[in-house]
């Protein structure tokens, strides 16, 4: 390591190439910013739009989460269920970390089925809510894509009085409750009992449409933000490897 030799410029330019790395830098914060602010933004539109859930202030309807759609978990009979033999085919696989780390939506998956895996489980369509019950309680991702889950995982397709953007949200509420009363065993976990008996406020399905369709606008910008990060991290790399290798000047 001693006799690696590290290019080293003057100190002026050593500085001027400081101030380029920063500015890319600074250009990559804002836009993480901006991917939170329109995070923060979607929440206070169902706040201002629903009011807490928890609490219901506008007075809403309540139902029981069971009563607005179809609720049942996801399959994965065999064991092992990582058996080499179910995985590597062309049929999306997702679990709870893909939710978990999804955001609105699961654009993204990192497993699949073969067609023996998928004989032993079930497929569920795009459009499906994702809501994990071990590991991750509550943590909810609606399909982009027809996908398999094993059953760590409960999807639900709501009927004609809620949407599953909606949804999304009431549940991103009740999040943290349902996490910290889920019993533990070797993981905490919650079973879809205690999901089909949940409180759902139900307002009029046309405001709830008129939220999800706000939230698609607002999840198009974010899409932008995205790129514009991805752009500005590569230019970051870019620049920092040409500073290492003594080229920027």
């Amino acid at each position: 390591m001693k006799d690696i030799k590290i290019p080293l410029p003057p100190l002026d330019e050593q500085k001027k190439i400081a101030a380029i790395l920063d500015a890319a830098d600074e250009f990559r914060q804002k836009t993480k910013a901006l991917l939170t602010k329109y995070d923060e933004l979607a929440q206070s539109l169902f706040l201002d739009m629903f009011g807490d859930p928890v609490v219901n202030p506008k007075g809403w309807e309540v139902v029981k989460f069971s009563e607005v759609g179809k609720l049942d978990r996801g399959k994965s009979k065999h064991r092992p269920r990582n058996a080499p033999e179910l995985l590597g085919g062309s049929h999306p696989l997702i679990q709870t970390g893909d939710i978990a780390n999804s955001g609105i939506f699961v654009k993204t998956y990192d497993s699949t089925y073969s067609d023996i895996g998928l004989a032993q489980s079930k497929k569920w369509p795009s459009g499906t809510l994702c809501i994990t019950i071990a590991a991750n309680i509550a943590k909810t991702g609606i399909l982009t894509f027809n996908a398999c889950f094993p059953d760590s995982v409960v999807g639900f397709i709501p009927n004609e009085n809620t949407n599953n953007i909606y949804a999304h949200f009431w549940m991103s509420f009740l999040q943290k409750i349902l996490e910290e009363t889920a019993p533990e065993s070797a993981q905490k976990n919650i079973n879809l009992a205690i999901l089909r008996d949940l409180d759902y406020p139900l307002p009029p399905i046309e405001l709830q449409n008129q939220f999800a369709e706000r939230i698609q606008e607002i999840e198009s910008q974010k899409a932008n933000a995205e790129a514009s990060l991805q752009k500005a991290d590569d230019l970051f790399n870019c620049l920092l490897q040409k500073a290492f290798k003594g080229e920027l000047t």
